[in-house]
């Protein structure tokens, strides 16, 4: 069943983040994952927790192809140097 790639960020360095980028997608793509959404946050609608000012909805074919791609070679050096560039929170759901 299908899996979702979630993220909330913020952006310490633009940059970093704009070098990052490309090769993000590019690792992504290589996964099979695709970009549902990447962008600002409008409004918290409910919870104590503020998010951060920006959101990534990340789509797989598999929750394993999604965790394939967080664990792959090809990722590894971006998640190192994402710390630099962002804080982020970052999870995944089943949605099967």
């Amino acid at each position: 069943m299908t899996a979702y790639v979630h993220i909330n960020l913020r952006i310490k360095d633009p940059a970093r983040q704009a070098a990052l980028a490309p090769r993000f997608q590019a690792a992504l793509h290589a996964a099979g994952g695709r970009i549902l959404h990447f962008g600002p946050v409008v409004e918290r609608l409910e919870g104590d927790v503020t998010p951060l000012p920006m959101a990534g909805i990340f789509e797989f074919a598999t929750l394993a192809d999604a965790l394939a791609f967080y664990r792959s070679p090809q990722y590894a050096p971006i998640k190192v140097e994402r710390d630099a560039a962002q804080e982020a929170r970052m999870f995944v759901v089943d949605a099967g």
